[in-house]
């Protein structure tokens, strides 16, 4: 049942002011939230947005979201400063989530037809909003037709005619002689034949050493970017070898080299869910271009949420040591930060659902250099941490719960702890115009999403203040992570502030910066 709206524990007062040298800047009262002029770059760095369509928006009734439903609400997503979408699994299977896919060049018929998703590509392209899909080759559905015949294959021990090819589709073992089956492997049909399944029986790992499924897996990269998809998320990296990174890293460089063949421009983000070392480890080896950094997200206890929660008196050096990292670990490719996604509990729950951490949680990832992803509904506070399901539920779009969808089975809870989209937009100080707000810094100031960060050194422990530089842009970004104002003085014209109470202000070289606040100059 929806909650009441909690009510309002601080300010978004956000306003772009050109400034004359040397005269103080004043408050900004206009009711409207001011944007900056974006300077949108033609390259691979991109504010995401990843949309579980199941549970997006459903525009024919059946409660549950549809492809229909994303093209629907394309206008609000680019209105927040979304430049592209990831979209997670959208082929047939036999779950909710989709991981289990049937059928690679399909779209699963709860979530519309082919014509559905050209039309909503068409649409994304036409608003300068990039798509690209979730690419699960790690496994397979037991019900896809390859996984079928690869075990009547093996059973009737076949080595000719049309089934004897998917033979070594995926990794299949026998245990007639007595030998055991290893860790990770499941019986098939209480046969002696056990096949590769590390993470449930229903999803049969796929042999990637096989050339054949490799050709298949270009096929199906080729179907897509073909169409003008825009690249692909790498679901589940670290498993396409157990315990392998170097050959996982491999075959994540051999896939960005096939996707290249078909479009030199698409983007290829891995999912590598592990710790900074790894994560190097992967863009180093693959030479891919990004790799999502989970050592920021709520999955792994996040370097923000825990910086922030903590009121941690060195805040500053602590969130630059991350930053840094996360910058130099992706080296000469692009990193991707994050606070959650559909696995982990969700950025407010983390926050404690308190509206000042979850605004000022995420202005600090926008400040990172690389491509920015965002769970839908984080940005109207949408909370879920139990089971997975209960991390899918529907986007609440008003208050009235229009058009919402039917939580995805196995749901327990479906909590709205703030108001709907509809409301939000209406409230300039709603997190939903904070999220905007930061968008906007970012397609405002290229250097912001590519600038390599440099420190500039201050005394106060929980101020941070740092530049970047890209393609003759320079901008400085000074940060409170203080609970009360900071006076600081400072280099440059205030360009933007991004505050969680009251606003920045300047007067001569000196920012009087509230809490949780963040100041562009140039």
């Amino acid at each position: 049942m929806m909650k009441s709206s909690v009510k309002k524990l601080s300010a978004v007062i956000l306003c772009a002011v050109l400034l004359m040298l040397l005269v103080s800047l004043t408050a900004c009262n206009k009711s409207a939230i001011e944007l900056l002029e974006e300077n949108i770059v033609d390259d691979m760095y991109d504010n995401y947005y990843e949309i579980f369509t199941y549970s997006f928006k459903d525009t024919d009734g059946d409660g549950i979201g549809d492809l229909k439903g994303v093209t629907e609400k394309l206008d609000y997503i680019r209105d927040m400063g979304y430049t592209a979408i990831w979209l997670m699994p959208i082929h047939p299977s036999l779950s909710y989530h989709g991981y289990d896919v049937r059928d690679y060049k399909a779209i699963s018929p709860n979530l519309g037809t082919m014509a559905d998703f050209d039309a909503l590509l068409k649409a994304a392209h036409e608003k300068g909003i990039k798509i690209i899909l979730d690419l699960v080759v790690n496994h397979t559905s037991v019900d896809h037709p390859w996984f079928k015949k690869c075990m009547d294959a093996n059973l009737m021990n076949v080595t000719t005619g049309e089934n004897a090819k998917y033979r070594d589709y995926y990794n299949v073992i026998s245990t007639a002689d007595g030998t055991p089956a290893p860790v990770g492997y499941a019986c098939y049909n209480n046969t002696s034949l056990y096949y590769e399944a590390r993470f449930v029986s229903e999803m049969p790992d796929l042999n990637l050493d096989s050339e054949q499924v490799r050709a298949e897996i270009s096929d199906i990269m080729g179907f897509w970017l073909n169409k003008g998809v825009d690249g692909f998320r790498l679901d589940a990296c670290t498993s396409y070898y157990t315990d392998r990174n170097s050959m996982s890293a491999s075959f994540v460089k051999w896939i960005k080299q096939e996707a290249v063949k078909y479009n030199p421009n698409a983007y290829i983000v891995g999912e590598v869910w592990t710790g900074a070392g790894t994560i190097a480890q992967y863009y180093q080896e693959s030479d891919s271009d990004s790799f999502f950094w989970f050592p920021a997200s709520t999955g792994g206890s996040g370097f923000i949420s825990t910086i922030i929660n903590s009121n941690n008196p060195y805040a500053a050096n602590l969130f630059w040591a991350n930053m840094r990292d996360m910058y130099e670990s992706a080296g000469s490719h692009i990193a991707a930060p994050m606070l959650d996604n559909h696995d982990t509990g969700r950025i407010a729950g983390a926050m404690y659902r308190m509206e000042d951490r979850i605004k000022f949680a995420y202005g600090l990832i926008s400040m990172c250099t690389g491509n920015v992803f965002t769970y839908y509904g984080d940005e109207i506070g949408m909370v879920g941490s139990a089971n997975d399901p209960d991390k899918r539920i529907g986007m609440l779009w008003d208050n009235a719960q229009t058009d919402i969808t039917t939580p995805p089975p196995g749901s327990t809870i479906q909590e709205y702890i703030f108001d709907g989209v509809k409301e939000q937009l209406k409230d300039k100080n709603s997190i939903l115009n904070y999220y905007k707000q930061c968008n906007n810094v970012r397609n405002a100031f290229p250097a912001l999403m590519r600038g390599k960060p440099t420190r500039v050194e201050y005394e106060d422990p929980k101020v941070l203040i740092f530049t970047k530089e890209w393609n003759g842009q320079s901008v400085t970004v000074v940060i409170n992570f203080d609970l009360s104002t900071k006076d600081v003085a400072v280099e440059g014209s205030l360009k933007k502030g991004v505050c969680v109470e009251g606003e920045v202000k300047q007067n001569g070289n000196t920012l009087s910066m509230p809490k949780y606040s963040i100041a562009i100059l140039a």
